[in-house]
């Protein structure tokens, strides 16, 4: 049987799924709120030029991805002291699965010589500094 910390955990994450990642807007609402996201992707080897990155799925995991920070950003300083491990385990798991996802992706373009072509990069967010300067 679940403790009623965990409940209330799992009711914030089940209402999340789906008021936010269960209505998604249209694909050019989510590319314009990817973008507004500030999303940066730094390629570690390959050519990234190859890429479509206007394929539907990876806007979709980023505009998920981006939803889940704004989620965890909110949340979490609300939750209770004792809860944030076990919302923290669930985070970490929702965010796993998105990652999984981005990993199966194919992005290649049509102009891609070399289906073999090994491509790795690294997608982030960037920070906004909260830093006042004088």
């Amino acid at each position: 049987m679940k403790k009623k910390t965990d409940t209330d955990i799992i009711t914030l994450f089940r209402d999340f799924q789906k008021e936010i990642l269960d209505n998604k807007p249209n694909t050019k609402i989510m590319f314009d709120e990817v973008r507004m996201m500030k999303f940066k992707i730094k390629p570690l080897q390959g050519d990234i030029s190859l890429l479509n990155f206007n394929d539907t799925r990876l806007i979709e995991i980023l505009w998920s991805l981006g939803k889940l920070d704004e989620f965890f950003k909110k949340e979490f300083k609300r939750i209770n002291p004792h809860k944030k491990r076990i919302f923290f385990q669930l985070f970490d798991s929702v965010h796993k699965q998105f990652q999984s996802q981005l990993g199966r992706l194919s992005l290649k373009s049509e102009k891609v010589a070399r289906p073999s072509a090994v491509l790795e990069m690294e997608i982030f967010k960037e920070l906004r500094s909260t830093r006042k300067y004088n």
